[in-house]
């Protein structure tokens, strides 16, 4: 028989608040690939400079090697990133005092507090996969496009606020009905 899903998320309540830890949802194979890609990545990040300013070699290096050496090292950035998030990126959610704070540990994304009597139509939805393998559900999930996704949302002002990347929308919908029941938003 299978067994149900517990979620993702860890609860601390406390006296006026409540505190939500989400870790990332884990691609093992995203992270099983880039740890092999990595490798063969820093066996050319070390042998690159040594090949393209080699000793014997008169003159400045030529523009096509330093756009070569720029542009590999950005992508190894890029990758040791998305490597971090998978293995140890979190969103921290804390609630209290009329404030709402999203954290997202692991990413390039600054830390966003919003005004809750400004908060509007909380909801729990789940973003579906765009069929390229990016979507909520499935995909490469990278510390770039966390910053913008997410399971719960709310409107604030005319933009909508988004967090709980690749929640369930039952974990979700759990999560606005503890913070509903504790009063610290309004679901109405």
């Amino acid at each position: 028989m299978e067994l149900p899903y517990g979620g993702r998320a860890i609860i601390n309540d406390f006296y006026n608040g409540m505190d939500i830890t989400i870790p990332a949802k884990k691609s093992w194979f995203v992270i099983v690939f880039l740890c092999f890609w990595l490798c063969g990545w820093l066996a050319g990040e070390i042998m690159a400079p040594t090949f393209f300013f080699r000793s014997g070699h008169n003159g400045p290096p030529d523009l096509f090697s330093l756009i070569w050496i720029c542009g590999w090292t950005a992508g190894g950035a890029f990758c040791v990133a998305t490597l971090w998030w998978n293995l140890a990126g979190k969103e921290i959610i804390n609630v209290s005092a009329g404030v709402l704070t999203i954290t997202k540990k692991g990413t390039i994304a600054p830390t966003k507090s919003y005004d809750l009597n400004e908060a509007r139509n909380f909801r729990a939805w789940e973003e579906p996969d765009n069929g390229f393998g990016s979507g909520n559900r499935q995909g490469l999930v990278t510390p770039w496009n966390v910053a913008n996704s997410g399971t719960i949302k709310f409107d604030y002002g005319m933009q909508t606020v988004k967090f709980g990347d690749r929640l369930y929308q039952a974990e979700g919908e759990y999560i606005l009905q503890r913070l509903a029941n504790k009063k610290l938003i309004n679901l109405t």
